[in-house]
């Protein structure tokens, strides 16, 4: 994980962590509409989003990031575990970017996510988690 500070900014500190998650893509113009729940592992994770990749963009017919219409975005409902049983976020998030990338299999989609909504008390457990993988100052 690295935070660093970067002219008075400081980068978000981000873990390279594989977190099984499931997720459903929810229509952006009807929320009732929602994929069925579906299934990722992080490749790395922080406070304002995850990335994970996956095998195709579009889920039983919805797009993990554009709506049908020419304007608006869907929406990815998450639900990460961190470790304890207990210790359960719940994030509503939603496509920044994505990118295909083609290996000895066909090709697949690195996804990068924001979160859009996130609680106070869920945040917390994400921070909390997320300090195990911090490296001591040299």
């Amino acid at each position: 994980m690295s935070e660093e500070s970067n002219g008075g900014l400081r980068k978000i500190m981000t873990a390279q962590v594989q977190v099984p998650f499931p997720f459903s893509v929810i229509d952006a113009h009807d929320p009732a509409l929602r994929s069925s729940e579906q299934r990722a592992v992080t490749k790395s994770l922080n406070l304002g989003g995850l990335v994970f990749e996956t095998g195709k963009m579009d889920v039983e017919g919805f797009h993990l990031s554009f709506a049908d219409a020419t304007h608006g975005r869907n929406s990815l409902e998450i639900i990460l575990k961190m470790g304890k049983k207990s210790d359960i976020v719940e994030v509503l998030g939603q496509v920044e970017w994505y990118e295909r990338r083609s290996g000895p299999e066909g090709f697949s989609f690195v996804v990068g996510v924001s979160f859009v909504d996130i609680q106070a008390d869920a945040l917390a457990l994400l921070r909390d988690f997320l300090q195990q993988f911090q490296k001591p100052a040299p």
